[in-house]
């Protein structure tokens, strides 16, 4: 019902009363579709220089572990793009190293490996299909690019397999059964790097990786990739010296999360190490079996050639077939042990490893930082001196070699900053494809159990019979 004022001056003509109020409307993005290009999602690092504590992403809960950063990221993830945005499109990035092949004599041998690739919706390759043969080192040399360019920003760089003088060696043998062993265990370690490489990201769009899987003929040769380079020698040194600036720079890891993944990342190495051991043991085990399966063939082959018992005679035979069969079995499943199960816990053997380099690359970010603040403090204490001394030119210099010294350390604490939340993303994605590998891996490792021990049951099923008719 309106009021006396209202009913009084509902007969006017004015525009303002002939016009209907409008209610306020809703914002048209809500909070769910809010499109934000600020990062007060990002949980921050303890160690940065700031009083906003009051971030609360996970339930008022602190984000200590590799779980809490992943339901952080997982609660975030459901509206992060606007409903307007179009669907990404497809995209495949396969490689495949199968073929190689020896080309060259005695000390100039060297294995050259076919890589073949199948890619779609990558920005930067025009066709969908290449086929390329690269060297050994061509791999090395790319590793090293991709080190040098994407380390410092924070990103885990998979690990290809080492250059050995012991795998140099055979490559060079004239034998080609000796050859062929390191290029077939290579080609499947160089085909996990590759494929590992271009999964990531940022790196599948690399012009130096797109280049290494596109170009046609040999590339320019890699250096510093031989076993006895210099190179190691001044990596030698430099690990070294990284030793001493961290005992003199130690760094007191102020930021809960850090410390509690760097913990679970030692136990995980420590686990996965143990582990790739025994499978190893596990492989050699099962290859020494299979020799010792076709020795047992050839002895009871003797003896089935020298008894006059014609049941027993016939027994012995299908005993010698039986166990040469038996043989080749435990063989084949010598191989998976290796190819499916000890090389994969290799690779991630590996990959823990480069974890860890992103990780000590946030302390060399971090001492950088307090290097700058100590440079900062001296040179200021050597201004006040100057001043107090009157001795004004030199503090002119003084005060701009300050400025200078303020903006690097203003540029070591932003890098810090960047690379501590580029660490958070890459530990949240290493943990979403290690348990997804993990379990593919287990999966077709066990397919291969269940399918060696029914055929090794089929065999012992076939000689039963024979068994059972010898005449006694």
């Amino acid at each position: 019902m309106l009021s006396e004022n209202q009913s009084s001056t509902s007969n006017s003509d004015s525009f303002a009363n002939r016009t209907t109020i409008i209610p306020e409307s809703p914002a048209l993005l809500d909070d769910g579709d809010e499109i934000s290009l600020e990062t007060d999602n990002i949980p921050p690092s303890k160690l940065r220089l700031s009083d906003d504590d009051q971030w609360n992403g996970n339930g008022g809960k602190p984000i200590n572990s590799i779980e809490d950063h992943q339901q952080f990221d997982e609660s975030k993830s459901d509206n992060r793009f606007a409903q307007i945005s179009p669907e990404p499109p497809t995209t495949n990035f396969k490689i495949i190293i199968q073929e190689f092949e020896k080309r060259g004599e005695g000390i100039n041998a060297f294995i050259v490996y076919k890589i073949e690739i199948e890619v779609e919706g990558i920005v930067g390759y025009t066709k969908k299909q290449y086929e390329v043969w690269r060297r050994f080192s061509d791999f090395l040399g790319l590793h090293e690019k991709i080190v040098e360019k994407y380390l410092p920003k924070g990103l885990v760089i998979p690990i290809p397999p080492e250059k050995s003088i012991a795998a140099l060696t055979k490559t060079k043998n004239s034998d080609p059964s000796i050859a062929n062993d390191v290029g077939v265990r290579r080609a499947r370690q160089l085909q996990r790097f590759m494929q590992r490489l271009v999964q990531h990201p940022r790196i599948r769009s690399d012009c130096d990786v797109r280049d290494f899987l596109t170009l046609d003929g040999d590339l320019p040769k890699a250096n510093q990739t031989s076993a006895l380079s210099s190179a190691g020698v001044k990596k030698m040194f430099k690990s070294f010296g990284e030793v001493f600036s961290k005992m003199a720079f130690h760094m007191e890891e102020g930021d809960r999360w850090f410390e509690q993944v760097q913990s679970q990342i030692d136990e995980l190495d420590e686990a996965l190490r143990k582990l790739h051991t025994i499978s190893e043991t596990l492989a050699f085990a099962r290859r020494e079996m299979a020799v010792s399966g076709e020795q047992m063939s050839k002895a009871l082959s003797m003896l089935a050639a020298c008894e006059e018992s014609t049941s027993l005679s016939k027994a012995l035979s299908s005993l010698t077939d039986t166990t040469e069969l038996v043989s080749a079995i435990w063989q084949k499943q010598s191989d998976n042990d290796t190819a499916k199960f000890s090389e994969s816990i290799g690779e991630y053997v590996s990959l823990v490893g480069a974890l860890k380099e992103v990780f000590e690359e946030r302390v060399r970010a971090w001492q950088n930082w307090q290097n700058a603040q100590q440079s900062l403090a001296r040179k200021r204490d050597q201004k006040t001196k100057l001043d107090l001394s009157g001795r004004t030119d030199r503090s002119e210099q003084i005060k701009a070699e300050i400025d200078e010294t303020v903006i690097k350390m203003d540029q070591y604490e932003q890098n810090f900053i960047d690379l501590s939340k580029a660490i958070r993303e890459e530990v949240t994605r290493f943990e979403n494809e290690r348990r997804a590998d993990m379990k593919t891996m287990l999966v077709e490792y066990l397919e291969t159990l269940v399918g060696t021990h029914t055929e090794l049951l089929s065999a012992w099923e076939k000689f039963e019979p024979e068994a059972l008719n010898i005449r006694v």
